[in-house]
C-alpha cells in the first residue's frame, strides 16, 4: 500500500501536456530548459577525458573540495559576498528537499508565489508542511497585500523563484526588497 504521504500529491498538469506533445510532429520543447542542440563536442571530450583520468566515482556528499572553492571564488567576484558555507547538491529539487527537511516541521508553512514550478508543493508537502499561495495574477508581479494574505503565524518561509517557472518573470529590485523587509518583520 502507498503511504498516505504519496497519496497527497497530485499529477502535475505538465505530464498531460508532455503526452499531448509526444503525438506531435516535430514540436518545440520548451517545456523543462532542454537545449535544442547537442553538446558542443570539445565539452564531450573533456568530459571523456575527466573519465579517463578517474573521475567516474562517486564524490563526498557535500560536493568536492575544488568545486566548494570555485563556487566561493564565483560568489566573491561576482556578488562580493563571503559565503562560509557551501554544499553541492544533485539539481535544485534535490537540495530544495534537503533545505526544506532541515527548516520545516510537520504543519509549518511555506509562502509560494503562485504560479510555481511544479514541484514546490509536493516538496512542501512532502515533508509535512504547507504550501500557501501567494497570487500574483494577472502580470506576476509581487505585491505587499498578497504576501499579508498569504502569511500566518505558521509561515516559516517563502520560495522565491526567479527568474519564475514557469512564467519567465523577474522580480525587481523592489520586490525583492520587499521580501526582504516582509522575512525581517515580526510575526504576523
Amino acid at each position: 500500500m502507498i503511504s498516505k504521504r504519496a497519496r497527497m500529491m497530485d499529477s502535475s498538469g505538465i505530464r498531460k501536456v508532455f503526452d499531448l506533445a509526444a503525438s506531435l510532429e516535430n514540436p518545440i520543447n520548451l517545456s523543462i530548459g532542454q537545449p535544442d542542440f547537442d553538446v558542443p563536442e570539445d565539452v564531450k571530450d573533456e568530459a571523456i577525458d575527466w573519465i579517463r583520468r578517474g573521475f567516474n566515482k562517486y564524490t563526498v556528499t557535500q560536493g568536492i573540495p575544488e568545486l566548494i572553492d570555485e563556487v566561493k571564488r564565483y560568489y566573491r567576484r561576482r556578488f562580493d559576498v563571503e559565503l562560509d558555507r557551501v554544499m553541492i547538491t544533485s539539481g535544485v529539487s534535490g537540495g530544495l528537499t534537503l533545505a526544506f527537511l532541515s527548516l520545516f516541521d510537520p504543519g509549518d508553512e511555506a509562502l509560494v508565489l503562485d504560479p510555481y514550478f511544479v514541484m514546490y508543493k509536493h516538496l512542501v508537502t512532502l515533508v509535512g508542511a504547507v504550501p500557501r499561495y501567494v497570487d500574483t495574477y494577472p502580470d506576476f508581479r509581487l505585491r505587499p497585500e498578497a504576501l499579508d494574505k498569504a502569511v500566518s503565524k505558521r509561515a516559516k518561509a517563502i520560495i522565491i523563484n526567479s527568474p519564475a517557472n514557469p512564467t519567465g518573470a523577474v522580480l525587481s529590485r523592489d520586490e525583492l526588497k520587499l521580501v526582504a523587509e516582509f522575512a525581517e518583520a515580526p510575526a504576523r
